[in-house]
């Protein structure tokens, strides 16, 4: 299998999915009020998903037949990429 793997993320929970198309509509409804948004993709031979949270056997056959894999996110995974979400530079400031 040549093929990428696409990891999405819901909001900042460590609810995480995985699809072998990159935006594919066949994603649930995020259990959170945020949407699912692209964290990052891997290849398949890859040995990071087992740091990641996901076994890459399961996730493979359940992409096959349902579009996706559903997952919780490993702290190694969620930390890989922090939410772009910062504070603008007068509130970082007024913490210190």
């Amino acid at each position: 299998m040549g093929r990428r793997i696409y990891i999405y993320r819901s909001g900042a929970t460590s609810d995480c999915a995985l699809t072998g198309a990159k935006d594919d509509p066949r994603l649930p409804p995020p259990a959170a009020s945020d949407r699912w948004h692209f964290w990052m993709q891997i290849g398949p031979l890859q040995p990071t998903h087992r740091e990641y949270g996901f076994s890459l056997g399961a996730a493979v056959k359940e992409i096959a037949t349902t579009g996706y894999h559903l997952f919780t996110g490993s702290q190694t995974l969620l930390c890989k990429h922090p939410l772009g979400r910062s504070k603008p530079a007068a509130q970082q400031g007024a913490e210190q």
